[in-house]
């Protein structure tokens, strides 16, 4: 009778286990296209993402979130579910990444000027809500301070936004916005999804 038990894990997989806490060097960073592919838990090294250049310690830690874009159909029956769908389905994933000092003086520029669009468009709304019995032309300074603030809030969420999420599964996350020097530093993603 043979040792060998058939039930037993074989010895050798090709599976490889994720990184713990302490190992998190880049061989679980990928490139796939135009994408940065990284795994939950892996750590960037310690360069920009936008530029490349060294991050000498500055992080920036994102909360992303992804869902499905058949979920959006959800909004052909009604906003409410489909808010629920996303919220529900969604996939998650914190990441810390690396970034220059002139990425970040960028990064607050953007979000000084989108804030003074809001906060100036709300303020010519009021303006406007004011004197707009003396003044009926006073009615286009809430129009247009609502658009001002509404553009205001849109470039700062685009503008201040330094990588984001294509894809996040169970295990991996799909980064656009990636500097292409970054990503061509990068082993390619050797997996077919």
């Amino acid at each position: 009778m043979s040792d060998m038990n058939p039930f037993a894990s074989p010895l050798s997989s090709e599976y490889v286990l994720p990184p713990t806490e302490q190992e998190t060097t880049n061989q679980w960073l990928f490139r796939k296209g135009n994408l940065l592919v990284m795994h939950k838990r892996a750590m960037l090294p310690d360069r920009c993402v936008k530029s490349n250049q060294p991050a000498e310690g500055r992080r920036l830690t994102r909360k992303l979130y992804w869902h499905h874009p058949a979920i959006y159909f959800a909004i052909l029956v009604h906003v409410f579910i489909y808010v629920i769908l996303a919220v529900v389905l969604r996939k998650k994933a914190t990441i810390a990444i690396g970034l220059s000092e002139e990425w970040f003086r960028k990064r607050r520029r953007a979000i000084l000027i989108g804030w003074t669009l809001v906060l100036g468009g709300i303020a010519a709304a009021v303006a406007g809500c004011v004197t707009v019995e003396q003044h009926p032309v006073a009615g286009l300074g809430i129009l247009l301070g609502a658009l001002v603030g509404l553009g205001g809030a849109i470039y700062g969420l685009v503008a201040a936004r330094m990588v984001a999420a294509k894809r996040i599964s169970d295990e991996y996350v799909w980064l656009k916005g990636v500097h292409r020097e970054f990503l061509a530093s990068l082993p390619a993603w050797p997996y077919e999804p």
